[in-house]
């Protein structure tokens, strides 16, 4: 396997790499501020991690349109974008694909609203509103700093 961080001359394509954008949903529930996350894929749900809802970015639309239409998708309904949150880069040696060759993930997150009750969408196996303070230990590497930068801003 390749190193990601290794180049090689007169190689193109050492990583793959994808842009993907997507809503956080952060809102008081039972009077503690909570986030919506979901688990989809095709491995077994107790393989999969807690994300954000969102995904790559479809050819024609922006960063916010995808995120809304990602919500869509995946939660059943509109978000209205607030503002947005720190982008990141998420870097797999081992994607969670499987693929052998690592990838680069550019996450655009922005913080959303709903006016409506989420319902889980044909490919979402889970959908849960967590404590922002006591998240489980399965999420996405990306969730505790898009916590962080929410809690920052705030």
């Amino acid at each position: 396997m390749s190193d990601i961080n290794q180049t090689i001359p007169g190689e193109i394509d050492v990583f793959t790499n994808m842009i993907a954008s997507g809503p956080v949903i952060i809102q008081m529930r039972d009077g503690v501020e909570k986030t919506l996350l979901v688990k989809h894929g095709d491995k077994p749900l107790e393989q999969l991690k807690w994300k954000f809802c969102g995904g790559k970015i479809l050819k024609g639309m922006n960063l916010e349109e995808n995120a809304v239409r990602e919500a869509k998708e995946e939660i059943g309904v509109e978000v209205k974008i607030i503002k947005p949150l720190k982008p990141l880069i998420i870097w797999n040696e081992i994607p969670e694909t499987g693929s052998t060759q690592p990838e680069a993930i550019v996450l655009i997150h922005y913080l959303a609203t709903i006016d409506q009750e989420p319902s889980k969408g044909k490919d979402i196996l889970a959908m849960d509103w967590f404590d922002i303070n006591n998240l489980p230990d399965d999420c996405a590497p990306n969730i505790m700093p898009i916590i962080q930068n929410y809690l920052d801003l705030k």
